[in-house]
């Protein structure tokens, strides 16, 4: 089985017992907003954790993929919300408060934030290790928190303020990813270092395509893409 295909299956058998219990339209929320997303930040922690050698099972590497997962759509259900960027579609389709309206999409946003500190709790894995990959995921969530605020209250864009509003909104989580996967890896500190500034470097490039695809009219973009594609690949 394909890996994005096993990890599709495990997100919605995981989430389906998850939710039990839970009120049928916040049910239907949560499956919705994370339905359609390409998956990459999870995937891409498999990816960095395929040749370890780990004293971990799968399924407990595919929860921790989830919790990641679950933080990056909360992120988006909120991004789109009418205060913040007034977002109509997302992925090809309505979003979230444009289907179930505004006051439920945030508390479905809750919910999958919610979920994700859950599930990490339940995850079986050694105590230290699951401390640091919570103080890595709190920084992460604040990180995205703060970059969504000076995004909503910077207008005209400096390029050092767009590459700070980048580093928080995006870089956090791609940091999260290279830092558990550093974590689970029993790496030294130092090289756990080195693991959190590739994948910051990693998610804030991500960022600049991604604005180029749009065409963000920022004239800095080519430059930092450049320059970023640089620091990816040391």
């Amino acid at each position: 089985m394909k890996e994005r295909e096993e990890f599709e299956k495990f997100l919605k058998a995981c989430l389906k017992k998850e939710t039990k219990g839970y009120p049928k339209e916040l049910k239907k929320g949560i499956f919705y907003a994370l339905s359609g997303g390409k998956r990459i930040r999870p995937l891409l922690l498999f990816k960095l954790l395929k040749k370890k050698k780990l004293l971990i099972k799968r399924k407990e590497i595919m929860k921790i993929g989830l919790v990641i997962e679950l933080i990056h759509n909360f992120s988006l259900v909120h991004d789109d919300l009418p205060a913040i960027d007034n977002d109509d579609y997302r992925r090809g389709r309505l979003t979230c408060h444009k289907v179930f309206g505004e006051g439920k999409a945030i508390l479905i946003g809750d919910a999958l934030f919610s979920l994700a500190f859950k599930l990490l709790s339940e995850t079986k894995i050694e105590k230290e290790k699951k401390i640091e990959i919570l103080k890595s995921l709190t920084k992460a969530t604040n990180d995205l928190v703060v970059g969504e605020f000076l995004d909503i209250t910077k207008k005209e864009l400096t390029k050092k303020e767009y590459l700070e509003i980048v580093r928080k909104k995006t870089g956090a989580l791609f940091r999260l990813v290279y830092e558990i996967a550093a974590i689970l890896s029993s790496l030294p500190l130092k090289k756990r270092r080195e693991y959190a500034y590739r994948g910051e470097n990693y998610g804030i490039l991500f960022q600049i395509e991604d604005d180029l695809k749009d065409k963000l009219s920022l004239p800095f973009l080519s430059e930092l893409k450049a320059k970023w594609h640089c620091l990816k690949n040391h």
